[in-house]
């Protein structure tokens, strides 16, 4: 497990709680979200890092309270994701290399 260390991070939820089981499948799971900030206070038994987060895409979050674009996921629920490659730039189309 790969968890954040700084915000901006995007990270892939891979661990939720849910409010009627538990621990489990909940429905941000699989989700992709942005770290904004780390909370200063811990949470749960185990005293965990807690970090805000924000959707990416649109995407909705959902939380005990609601839904909106944003929520908070203990750290052992987030996993970073490598940064997605950039498309190269070409200044110069395929015709143009063929002339």
């Amino acid at each position: 497990m790969n968890p954040p260390t700084k915000p901006g991070q995007r990270c892939k939820v891979i661990g939720s709680r849910m409010a009627f089981n538990g621990e489990g499948q909940g429905p941000n799971q699989g989700k992709t979200v942005i770290t904004m900030w780390r909370h200063i206070d811990l949470a749960g038994m185990e005293r965990e890092v807690v970090w805000h987060c924000r959707a990416t895409n649109g995407q909705t979050l959902q939380t005990y309270y609601g839904a909106g674009p944003e929520a908070d996921f203990l750290e052992c629920w987030l996993e970073v994701q490598p940064d997605e490659p950039e498309a190269p730039k070409v200044d110069t189309t395929e015709k143009e290399l063929e002339q």
